[in-house]
């Protein structure tokens, strides 16, 4: 789900990059001050969708996005952050992926019943399944909704990987 808003491509080169900003755990800092361009905190600001962006040249570049390029990586389509954080910014956390991979690693959605991605409670028992590549993976129903998190959690690991969050 993109915001046609905030392109995904950068078009900035990581020379042009370095030569805006200084890098420092996972911030960027203007380098030189102006209108709005200030150096003792990091550029941009955090809008509605939780990503700090950076605005440059009437555009508005997400800053994960610079990060990546003000290390030498080539633009991708996707960057995932390992630690679920779209705060954090660090080279460290962050990683190529798909949009499958993406998705994998979001957070529970704030409307879950359960607390839990893939537990759902289907009448008087829990259910666990995984979603992968537009497929419901099964893990079973459950009296127990601890039985159905372990179940969710181990099938998790087997189907996304490196990509899976509980």
């Amino acid at each position: 789900m993109t915001n046609q808003s905030y392109p995904r491509n950068n078009d900035l080169s990581c020379e042009k990059v370095k030569e805006l900003f200084d890098y420092k755990d996972g911030e960027l800092f203007w380098k030189r001050p102006g209108p709005n361009k200030r150096t003792d905190r990091p550029a941009g600001a955090v809008n509605r969708d939780g990503y700090r962006r950076i605005k440059y040249m009437y555009k508005l570049y997400a800053v994960h996005r610079l990060v990546w390029t003000y290390h030498g990586n080539e633009p991708v389509a996707f960057i995932d952050h390992i630690n679920g954080d779209v705060l954090d910014n660090r080279i460290e956390n962050l990683r190529e992926a798909t949009h499958s991979q993406n998705c994998m690693n979001r957070r529970v959605r704030s409307d879950s019943k359960s607390g839990v991605k893939g537990v759902t409670r289907k009448k008087d028992k829990w259910h666990a399944c995984v979603t992968l590549d537009s497929r419901v993976y099964s893990g079973g129903y459950f009296d127990c909704k601890e039985e159905a998190i372990a179940a969710v959690d181990k099938l998790r690991k087997e189907l996304h990987g490196e990509f899976a969050r509980s």
